[in-house]
């Protein structure tokens, strides 16, 4: 009886303990709705977000939608550089978003404002295209 909470509890604890340091770069370019829009979709994993590379076009409105992925470990999405600053935390299930128009080209970086996941890897960087 005892070993039918064993796996679950087994994943739980390496899905917390998986870094995002030297993860491989996963890039996606977010795409325009019929509104006019640049939306994504951001998975928040224990510790690393994926994509971890987001490609978006100057002047258009961003949405970045997150999900949660680890359920038990709350997660933040922050960009705070430049032009841009925006941010949100999510705990548990379900999504939140983050909203901003980027005025200029360039590299902004993100990451994860809880604990120390920043130090773990939980970061990326947004490219902002002409």
């Amino acid at each position: 009886m005892k070993t039918k909470w064993f796996a679950p509890l087994l994943m739980i604890v390496l899905a917390c303990g998986s870094s995002g340091l030297n993860r491989a770069e996963i890039s996606k370019q977010a795409t325009v709705d019929a509104d006019g829009v640049q939306r994504i979709d951001v998975d928040m994993h224990s510790y690393y977000f994926e994509p971890n590379k987001i490609i978006v076009k100057a002047g258009t409105p961003v949405e970045i939608k997150l999900h949660n992925c680890s359920h038990v470990v709350p997660h933040n999405f922050t960009i705070s550089s430049g032009d841009i600053v925006a941010s949100d935390d999510k705990w548990g299930w379900g999504t939140g978003h983050v909203r901003f128009t980027p005025t200029k080209p360039g590299e902004y970086h993100f990451f994860c404002k809880k604990d120390s996941h920043e130090k773990k890897g939980m970061t990326g960087t947004l490219i902002v295209e002409e």
